[in-house]
């Protein structure tokens, strides 16, 4: 009669638990190494898209001002009554900085159609303001935006030295991360004293900022605070006249 060796079942069950244990250990291990690097590469690729909208308006800009040889302000935009200017239908536009109100985005995005839309990949809309593409006078208000002394001159944006008329890019309520990782690529290099994300931002904030640039003489995007704690507007240089 033929003889069978007995299976030990407890003994194999056993193993394999302690090897699934020991895959799960070094799963967990992975994770948190890797999970910080994740989320890292995540925003920085928010932020490149970003600055890739930014881009996209200095294009659009200069296209526009090629065209008509002059670019409209704010103000003007919503009593002007000519078609090739007004935009009609139903483009994909925002409102803002006062949330209902045309700004010189509305006109670039219908006019171009370089701009899919006009909105970034950082920060939050609310109902009070929303993404923006303004066109201001040197020394005018920005509607709806806080400014250093009320007016665009203070904002001193590097690229434009002796204008008359800046467009710039508001993006409302960026996280401090977002804020820092656009002042860094738009502004940096910074100087050794500044170390920490907030150190970047403050370096480029309205009303303080030139104190503490370790160096920096310029900005093409300046800081206000947010609506909520923690939270920054940028605005960010386009083009000038």
């Amino acid at each position: 009669m033929q003889k069978h060796t007995p299976v030990n079942i407890s003994k194999s069950y056993a193993f394999t638990l302690i090897e699934m244990l020991g895959v799960l250990s070094v799963i967990s291990i992975l994770a948190a190494m890797l999970a910080p690097k994740i989320i890292k590469s995540i925003r920085e690729s928010k932020i490149t898209s970003a600055i890739a909208s930014v881009d996209a308006a200095h294009i659009a800009a200069i296209h526009y001002y090629q065209r008509y040889e002059r670019i409209p302000t704010d103000s003007e935009i919503s009593t002007v009554l000519n078609y090739k200017l007004q935009p009609k239908g139903n483009p994909p536009v925002a409102y803002a900085p006062e949330v209902g109100a045309l700004n010189l985005g509305h006109l670039l995005i219908y006019q171009t159609q370089i701009l899919e839309q006009e909105k970034v990949t950082v920060g939050r809309p609310t109902s009070e303001l929303n993404f923006a593409i303004g066109s201001s006078l040197v020394g005018d208000e920005l509607v709806g935006g806080a400014t250093y002394s009320n007016r665009i001159d203070k904002m001193l944006f590097q690229s434009a030295a002796n204008a008359v008329q800046i467009v710039y890019y508001f993006m409302p309520n960026l996280t401090l991360q977002e804020a820092a990782g656009l002042a860094v690529k738009v502004n940096g290099p910074f100087g050794i004293n500044s170390r920490t994300e907030l150190d970047f931002v403050k370096a480029s904030l309205i009303e303080s900022g030139i104190a503490d640039t370790s160096g920096l003489e310029g900005a093409n995007v300046w800081f206000t605070g947010g609506d909520q704690e923690g939270e920054y507007h940028a605005y960010v240089y386009i083009f000038h006249i």
